[in-house]
């Protein structure tokens, strides 16, 4: 079954849903498609922004701005997990529920199941940096919430570049990897230059993404014969390390 009839099979059979996204980058992270839905259906709904130990302070100050009411947490670090149970068992009595049923739906790897864990304080829900590793729906017990995990769902009209940066798309399974790893680049360059400077130990930032990539290779001691730079592994390489948070913005 694909991701959309899982989700709206799914939302049959909740009361809350919990739209999971990346604080990293609010606006990419949460799914318009899914958010239309929801909406659409009138269900009561909760943001939650996760990674916040990850996230620069001029995203959390747009989540601040941009989305009133949504929470930020960091599942692994368990933290913010509270406010949010909180909040759930708010909803619940204002809907009249005693054990209330809530979907955590949002795009791959943006930390759905390190949520879940947080909440039940127990490792149930598979947690991995592989995008797509809930292949099914499971329901999770957290004292009277039941919990339930879903796929990744990825709007078809979502492209490549977008779903790099979510780290929604595993890096080995990327066609075009330089491509996609200069979309990186850019991003960095953008918000954080000296980031993406300090994290590979760079002396200099080109102007070029195509440069500074070639400069992580040589940095990185990725080279094939006769010197030259392995594009294609040092490309691999930077997706792995941001989808992974080890190159923060």
């Amino acid at each position: 079954m694909g991701f959309w009839p899982v989700v709206n099979q799914m939302m049959q059979n909740v009361d809350i849903v919990v739209v999971v996204a990346d604080a990293r980058l609010p606006d990419l992270s949460v799914n318009s498609a899914l958010m239309d839905k929801i909406e659409r259906r009138d269900m009561p709904y909760i943001i939650v922004f996760t990674k916040r130990d990850l996230a620069s302070k001029d995203a959390l100050e747009l989540i601040k701005s941009k989305y009133p009411g949504a929470l930020v947490v960091s599942g692994i670090k368990n933290e913010g997990v509270k406010g949010l149970k909180t909040e759930l068992h708010k909803m619940a009595n204002k809907l009249g529920i005693e054990e209330p049923r809530v979907a955590v739906v949002g795009y791959p790897n943006v930390g759905k199941s390190a949520l879940i864990n947080a909440l039940a304080h127990r490792a149930r829900a598979k947690v991995t940096n592989v995008p797509g590793t809930t292949r099914g729906v499971q329901w999770v017990s957290v004292g009277d919430l039941k919990i339930l995990d879903s796929p990744g769902v990825i709007p078809f009209e979502d492209k490549n570049a977008k779903l790099v940066l979510l780290g929604a798309k595993n890096a080995d399974m990327i066609k075009s990897a330089e491509w996609s790893s200069i979309q990186i680049i850019n991003f960095l360059l953008e918000k954080n230059p000296d980031a993406l400077k300090n994290y590979f130990k760079l002396e200099s930032l080109s102007n070029d993404p195509y440069e500074i990539l070639i400069q992580i290779g040589e940095k990185r001691k990725f080279l094939k014969k006769g010197g030259v730079v392995d594009e294609d592994r040092t490309s691999r390489t930077l997706i792995r390390e941001w989808q992974t948070g080890k190159l923060r913005i």
